[in-house]
């Protein structure tokens, strides 16, 4: 969080407008989506699922290895720290506040729930981009990043890392889709921020697997030349001086 607290400080223009703009030119209401939602029981679901993303990656990134699958948990981590540093970029360029303002929308308007990530933005952002905040408090923190939305990132690759998975796949794919779902409502965001964090989250699997097919090669290299070095030449001799397998 701490880098795009710096990120912000950049003060490119404000781009909530054209945000906007692109949902509406793809036929997307927030207001009609908010209404669809807002309803208690469902945006119950969606709020557990949207404030999951911190310990999902937690145990991702401890149980996954200890389950065996030690090059996808690697990629996935891979795949965190890339996409953690394009998201925080192209919102330094491209940066905005959320959708709840952009649109009118105020706490009466939606009374089942309040979007305490979108409105840690609304209070932080503004006091970052003009110098009023100067001190860090690593505990004190918000989200500053809306385009693209590091929340679908998060559950794409959640998704991904969870596949290889079988007792865990479906529950895992489900649960970070209704992720996806929330991503709009629990973080302000405009939907092409989550169409955004999608799109980056699947390049960047196809680049990791594309490093991972590159990097094979030599690692199975090392592989038959470590399982070489553990052979006991004595064991292949029979008492004739042959070297020949021994039979079992």
């Amino acid at each position: 969080m701490s880098i795009g607290y710096l990120a912000a400080t950049a003060n490119f223009p404000m781009q909530d407008t054209n945000l906007l703009a692109m949902d509406r030119a793809l036929g997307l209401d927030f207001r009609a989506y908010l209404a669809l939602v807002n309803r208690p029981g469902l945006i119950d679901a969606l709020a557990v699922t949207y404030d999951s993303i911190r310990w999902q990656l937690v145990l991702i990134v401890v149980v996954v290895p200890l389950l065996g699958h030690y090059r996808r948990a690697a990629e996935f981590s891979l795949g965190f720290g890339l996409t953690l540093a394009i998201t925080t970029l192209i919102s330094t360029l491209f940066p905005a506040t959320g959708v709840y303002e952009t649109v009118g929308l105020h706490s009466a308007d939606h009374p089942n729930f309040e979007p305490s990530v979108y409105n840690a933005t609304l209070r932080e952002l503004p006091l970052v981009r003009d110098g009023t905040v100067k001190l860090l408090d690593a505990f004190q923190l918000g989200p500053l990043l809306t385009f693209p939305s590091f929340h679908a990132v998060s559950a794409v690759l959640c998704m991904w890392v969870l596949w290889p998975i079988r007792w865990v796949r479906g529950i895992g794919v489900l649960w970070n889709a209704v992720m996806l779902a929330a991503t709009p409502i629990g973080g302000g965001h405009y939907f092409v921020d989550v169409f955004a964090g999608v799109v980056l989250a699947i390049a960047s699997i196809w680049v990791i697997k594309g490093i991972g097919a590159r990097l094979a090669p030599e690692q199975d290299r090392e592989r038959v030349i470590s399982q070489i070095s553990t052979v006991d030449p004595l064991a292949m001799v029979e008492p004739d001086g042959d070297l020949s397998p021994q039979s079992s």
